[in-house]
């Protein structure tokens, strides 16, 4: 039994070198595919934090972007407000103009125009009591204006209410209301 012996001890020392030779070449090839999953998920990872760098730079920039724009939309609407503001002063003092600067104001207007001498002055309410039923040679009509004055020839009317003629003049009014108050 000693051969059997010796070579069972043999075989099992065989087995066992063989056994070692795999678990020596298995442990290796894990460890070298280790190394490269590790290697893939670093990558991945690199990529991933890169995007999300990218990311973090475009939504701030983003965020920046709409709060100039809410910023400059905010001081826009705070200079129109103003403008207004101060074009509504504005008519407040020219409905209360005294008579004289309202009369020359309808002077020029009527000098302005080419008008037939049959048209007719449509004054405001004060006015009207004030100058009666004729004024610069033209009939005073019986209607009356809020402000300013109106001029109607035939079918035609020229609106010269103060209110009509800031609103059609504000765009230049606002330019020039805006610069003389920030330069």
């Amino acid at each position: 039994m000693s051969n059997l012996d010796n070579l069972v001890a043999e075989i099992l020392q065989q087995a066992q070198k063989e056994a070692n030779r795999i678990l020596t070449k298995t442990k290796a090839e894990n460890l070298e595919f280790t190394e490269k999953e590790n290697k893939k998920i670093q990558r991945e990872v690199d990529v991933i934090e890169q995007k999300s760098k990218e990311e973090a730079i475009s939504l701030k920039e983003r965020i920046l972007s709409n709060a100039n724009l809410k910023s400059r939309d905010m001081i826009l609407q705070a200079k129109e407000e103003l403008v207004n503001e101060v074009l509504s002063r504005v008519l407040e003092k020219l409905k209360k103009i005294d008579s004289d600067s309202y009369l020359n104001f309808v002077g020029n207007t009527l000098k302005s125009l080419n008008i037939s001498k049959n048209a007719k002055v449509i004054l405001t309410k004060e006015m009207k009591e004030v100058a009666g039923d004729e004024v610069f040679g033209y009939k005073v009509s019986d209607d009356t204006v809020e402000s300013g004055c109106s001029i109607k020839d035939g079918n035609v009317i020229y609106n010269n209410e103060f209110s009509n003629l800031l609103e059609f003049n504000k765009e230049d009014l606002e330019r020039e209301i805006l610069k003389k108050i920030f330069g």
